[in-house]
């Protein structure tokens, strides 16, 4: 799900990874320019640690910290103070839980669709003749897949 952002030199993506064999802090990789917001990206990067292995919820400040010194600039020229950084912080935070409860209510409605897909499915291989359980077999599979796919990665 990595989004592409285009500008005169070509592709640009953030990158979000954590080192090999290290228990750290993630390293995020940036464009030099980007036509986002600080939010839009702070979401794109949110995303991409969120599906990783290591992460914990504390990385995220880490991140928006690493972000808002690359991106943000007072009038002067400086970077922020860390007061304003962190209020900046719990605001995206606050964004970032309502995307959360957005997020997770339309994963509910499509688990609600897939599931009673499947139940339909599965009522209908039961009684179709022998011939047709071969393609019902394979979209109850594409429906598992997608089903297996909405599940939740971290307790």
């Amino acid at each position: 799900m990595s989004k592409r952002r285009t500008s005169f030199e070509g592709a640009l993506m953030i990158r979000v990874h954590y080192p090999d064999g290290f228990l750290g802090a993630p390293v995020i990789e940036l464009p030099a320019e980007t036509a986002a917001s600080v939010f839009s990206e702070m979401d794109e990067i949110a995303a991409k640690m969120r599906a990783h292995e290591q992460f914990i919820e504390q990385d995220l400040q880490t991140a928006f910290c690493d972000l808002q010194r690359k991106r943000i600039r007072n009038p002067n020229g400086e970077n922020l103070r860390k007061d304003a950084w962190l209020y900046l912080f719990e605001i995206w935070c606050e964004h970032d839980r309502g995307r959360q409860v957005l997020d997770a209510d339309e994963r509910t409605a499509r688990l609600a669709q897939l599931i009673k897909q499947r139940e339909e499915l599965l009522a209908e291989r039961a009684v179709a003749p022998p011939q047709h359980h071969a393609a019902l077999t394979a979209q109850l599979m594409k429906i598992g897949t997608e089903l297996a796919a909405l599940q939740p990665r971290h307790a």
